[in-house]
């Protein structure tokens, strides 16, 4: 639907390995020298060493024919080629732009059916690759083929399962979060509740220093277009002439198509013919350049209600007559509605003509033509009205029925698909920790119980010996225990964490009664905060290897742990008074665990220490 903006957006997150990405890096050269794409791509041929490189290879010359804008066709041909190239688990977002720039081709060309299953394909592979900020976007892309098809609840309801998913990630786009506010915005603007889009609209703007404004520029129009639709016509036109100052930039065809349409209603509202007119010629302009049939669509009908306020019915029925031809395939039931009203109108004025002009020559037969005149017009308006009802009913049912079925089919594509996610993460976090830590420990219990039979002991060492394992083998069920607490959990709450870190120093206070232990909690942490399962356990790992390493090396008197808030994320700090790090022995081993664990959440592992202060261990 943003041909322009999502040319940018087609380099935001590419980041993978090394020789795939040196020929990105070339062949992207033919988006900042077009005049020279050809050669680029002609060089490049003898580069392709696989699919894969023959897959990034495609999606690039696909662009070349997509910004020529009269290629449509030649571009769809070669983004899918791409797609069935592209190596999912190392260019699995270039597929998911593939479906991008495949869904707005089908949409300028009004294929909706077409356009949803694109934007399903890329749902599918998203959620394979556990991209969020890509699975965001195909359903905002549903939202806007709901609005399309003028399924407006539909449309909202996609548009913020994409706004909640996006703005729940912690490392959400924002670019993308302002999309699904658009999607949002546009389906209430045409669902006829337009305090609803403007909310939705301003919100965009609210973020707008951390965006840039060429990207977002179809916010200015469709704040524009909703307070047009309230008649607020001044107040409209300042945006929607912001809009063609940012579009102009870019030269951005189905936007500016778009800002000219309504500035002509704006125009021909306010009795300006003549500027309408202006106006346009330069929608029309525009329109033809982006090839889009939505912007047709409304160009044609503006065009008509514009002559019908001019009081000229016959252009106006031509513009209807095309506007309705290019409908009809979705929405047949609309075409007779207004065809009738426009032609019972016509016929009156053509008959009140022709009896006017009958006057001068037939007065004596005036009373009878007027009759029969009524009628005729009476008769046609009842057949109009009868068939108008009946292609309504008809149709109507048919496009619900088969939105019923598009519905049905996605929300099982869905529910698989978040099933298997769900499924796969938790199998990941519970594979995760019982290899570092469980998986460890067992393999230490099982090589210390055969140890024991190579050596000779006294009575009193062999019971040493086994009390020490019996202890370690205890120690490791309740690390099992803990790991099971969390995995059987999706969310865990701080309260759930301050009981398992209240434990954790318990046991600590009692295995080591000459040190104090304290537990600390931010005033302005609630107890009902959720972390998700994954984040719980490794916070409160990290926690106990820090206490375990300051109770063994740090030769401390205090021992504090710290729970609170930094930069608006859950904080945790270990702090104890002893002699430093740099004294300290057997501690690599330690802090690479911790790192790891740090970095497994999306987080950083800080370590202060000095000799004076002694060490604090912080993931922020």
């Amino acid at each position: 639907m943003y041909r322009i903006l999502l040319l940018v957006t087609s380099f935001s997150l590419f980041s993978h390995l090394s020789l795939s990405q040196d020929l990105r890096t070339r062949l992207g050269r033919s988006f900042v020298n077009p005049d020279s794409a050809d050669i680029i791509f002609e060089l490049e041929k003898v580069n392709l060493k696989n699919a894969g490189d023959s897959g990034i290879y495609f999606f690039f010359y696909a662009e070349k024919f997509n910004r020529a804008q009269d290629q449509n066709e030649k571009a769809k041909e070669y983004f899918l080629k791409s797609a069935s190239l592209l190596d999912p688990d190392r260019t699995s977002d270039m597929i998911s732009l593939c479906y991008i720039r495949l869904n707005r081709l089908e949409s300028m060309a009004g294929n909706w059916d077409q356009s949803l299953f694109y934007s399903q394909k890329g749902l599918e592979n998203a959620t394979a690759a556990l991209d969020t900020n890509y699975m965001g976007y195909a359903l905002l892309d549903i939202s806007v083929v709901y609005h399309d098809m003028e399924d407006y609840a539909k449309g909202v309801e996609y548009g913020k399962k994409a706004y909640n998913l996006l703005t729940e990630f912690s490392q959400g786009n924002p670019t993308f979060e302002a999309f699904a506010l658009n999607a949002i915005g546009i389906n209430f603007d045409d669902w006829g509740k337009p305090d609803s889009a403007l909310y939705y609209h301003f919100k965009i703007i609210e973020n707008i220093d951390q965006l840039d404004s060429t990207r977002i520029s179809f916010t200015f129009n469709n704040i524009g277009n909703t307070l047009l639709k309230q008649k607020k016509y001044a107040e409209a036109q300042s945006w929607l002439e912001t809009a063609v100052s940012v579009n102009n930039q870019d030269e951005d065809a189905y936007s500016l198509a778009a800002n000219y349409t309504n500035l002509a209603t704006i125009a021909y509202n306010l009795n300006d013919f003549g500027k309408a007119y202006i106006m346009m010629d330069s929608a029309a302009k525009y329109v033809e350049i982006s090839q889009s049939t939505e912007k047709k669509r409304d160009y044609l009908y503006e065009q008509f209600r514009f002559h019908k306020a001019m009081s000229k019915p016959e252009q106006a029925m031509a513009y209807l007559e095309e506007y309705a031809i290019l409908k009809d395939s979705i929405f047949k039931e609309e075409r007779v509605k207004l065809m009738g009203e426009l032609e019972a109108k016509y016929e009156i004025q053509t008959k009140e003509r022709e009896l006017a002009e009958s006057r001068a020559t037939l007065a004596e037969n005036e009373v009878l033509i007027g009759n029969r005149n009524n009628q005729l017009l009476l008769l046609l308006v009842l057949i109009l009205i009868v068939l108008g009802v009946a292609f309504f009913i008809y149709y109507r049912q048919m496009a619900k029925n088969r939105h019923l079925e598009q519905e049905a089919k996605l929300q099982a594509i869905l529910s698989e698909q978040e099933t298997q996610k769900r499924l796969q993460e938790q199998r990941n976090r519970i594979s995760s920790d019982l290899h570092d830590n469980i998986g460890a420990q067992l393999t230490f219990i099982v090589s210390s119980l055969d140890n024991l039979k190579y050596i000779e002991l006294s009575k009193e060492k062999m019971a040493s010996k086994v009390d020490q394992i019996s202890a370690f083998t205890v120690e490791t069920v309740n690390e099992l225990r803990d790991t099971i607490w969390a995995m059987n959990k999706d969310h865990i709450s701080l309260e759930d964490l301050q009981v398992r870190l209240s434990n954790l120093i318990n046991k600590a206070q009692a295995s080591c009664p000459n040190l104090h232990f304290e537990l600390q909690f931010d005033e302005k942490l609630s107890m009902d905060q959720k972390l998700n399962s994954m984040e719980g356990v490794n916070m409160y790992r990290v926690a106990q290897e820090a206490v375990n390493n300051a109770v063994k090396h740090s030769g401390a008197s205090q021992i504090t742990i710290w729970l609170g808030t930094e930069a608006g994320k859950v904080a945790l700090k270990v702090r104890d008074n002893g002699r430093g790090i740099s004294e300290q022995n057997g501690l690599g081993n330690g802090l690479s665990n911790m790192r790891t664990r740090a970095e497994r959440i999306g987080r950083k592992l800080i370590l202060n220490s000095s000799a004076q202060t002694g060490t604090e261990v912080c993931i922020l």
